[in-house]
């Protein structure tokens, strides 16, 4: 596994730049109070600072960057900008222990921080544990190796940041939807007030698809109030509030997933009320590279056969001499759906004959006969395939889980 990941569009240290609509709404989503000092941590080509310095004219604006460059091309751009208020810019390593005393000795602990962080998972460091520690989040993480970036950042705001004051974070939607970080969320939700989380639309990040959100997070303990989550569209329109408790927040902080399930509880029957049976494939990729015949991937889906009941009869499959074991077979009758890719919610068909192994990217359904035909009109269709869009979790390579599928709303007899 490789320890620093970030996609090809992005630059050397993964960052996606954030664009004027996503800034602006983010700055207008915190308190309307004047501070003194606001901070843009690992603040890049500086686009959440000139959001701040537009909506706070006098105040101090302290940015900190490894970029050995970008301090005066902040300073001008603030210039020409009319910024009157004070930059101070610190290069420095923004998951650095030791920024938190390097910034009291120069300027007071800020009230207001604003921060996109890389998209990336950085190779794992002592001083991480030092600063989750110091937040009340140490124990709550999945394995070292695979920590988001994002994650310590939103740590090392709050470190920094001074009681009552108020962060508002760009986070990749794994943060705020995936089950290895349900203990975070949970832990978060108890230690803090969230006040707010906003769904940025695909597309707000020059370069890329990613998925991400804006969260919003007071600097003190958690009052137990419901979360208000709402979405932002490529326009910068708002939608309404939803108003979640925390229970359901520590599920999921994504607008779209709880706006959809409350419409799903109004139409009753789930999927899983219907579903006789559900597995995944049993095959990785290598494997089914290594065995003879055809083996059943996402590569063999697409829109063109999606919602179709296909004939495998001609297919056959059996495993090398030296390897043995039970296999995931889809018989005629049983219906496939994507488990893992960005456009997984596409790719769901019927086997209408024959059999045929399946590898652990796909999912195996069986629902009675009088339902087949039903439940896989269902899934394909723009309904269908919008709900497994929105349940599907990730920043990229998009995830559905097994519970997720089975909540699926059903409108059939």
């Amino acid at each position: 596994m490789r320890t620093q990941l970030h996609s090809i569009r992005s630059d050397s240290l993964g960052r996606y730049y954030t664009n004027a609509v996503v800034s602006q709404a983010l700055v207008a989503d915190l308190p309307s109070n004047s501070p003194s000092t606001v901070l843009d941590l690992g603040c890049g080509t500086g686009s959440l600072s000139f959001a701040a310095s537009r909506r706070w004219a006098n105040t101090n604006i302290v940015t900190v960057d490894l970029d050995c460059t970008i301090a005066q091309v902040l300073q001008e751009k603030l210039r020409e900008s009319g910024f009157v208020g004070g930059h101070y810019h610190m290069m420095y390593d923004a998951l650095s222990p030791e920024l938190a005393t390097s910034l009291r000795r120069e300027k007071a602990q800020p009230e207001i921080a604003v921060c996109n962080p890389p998209f990336l998972v950085p190779k794992w460091k002592r001083g991480y544990s030092a600063i989750l520690e110091d937040v009340g989040l140490s124990s709550c993480l999945p394995a070292i190796a695979t920590v988001d970036a994002a994650l310590v950042f939103l740590a090392q705001n709050l470190r920094l940041l001074q009681p009552g004051g108020i962060l508002g974070i760009i986070v990749p939607d794994s943060i705020v939807s995936a089950d290895k970080y349900k203990n975070f969320r949970i832990e978060l939700l108890n230690r803090y007030r969230i006040r707010s989380a906003v769904r940025l639309s695909r597309g707000s990040f020059g370069g890329t698809d990613a998925l991400a959100h804006i969260l919003v997070i007071e600097n003190s303990a958690s009052n137990g109030a419901a979360i208000a989550l709402s979405s932002l569209n490529e326009f910068g329109v708002k939608t309404s509030s939803l108003l979640v408790e925390h229970s359901k927040a520590a599920h999921r902080l994504d607008y779209q997933f709880h706006f959809a399930e409350a419409n799903a509880r109004q139409q009753g029957m789930r999927l899983g009320d219907i579903a006789v049976d559900l597995r995944r494939g049993s095959l990785h990729s290598a494997q089914a590279k290594d065995v003879s015949h055809f083996v059943l991937h996402t590569t063999n889906l697409n829109s063109h056969n999606r919602g179709q009941w296909l004939d495998f009869s001609g297919k056959s499959f059996r495993f090398p001499l030296a390897k043995s074991g039970p296999v995931t077979r889809a018989e005629a009758g049983d219906i496939v759906v994507a488990r893992v890719g960005r456009t997984a919610h596409d790719k769901v068909i019927g086997i209408g004959a024959g059999s045929v192994v399946l590898t652990d990217c796909l999912y195996r359904l069986r629902v009675s006969p009088s339902k087949q035909d039903a439940v896989l009109q269902a899934l394909s269709s723009s309904e269908g395939r919008a709900w497994l869009e929105l349940h599907a979790y990730g920043v990229a390579a998009r995830q559905l889980t097994k519970s997720d599928l089975l909540n699926l709303p059903l409108r059939i007899l």
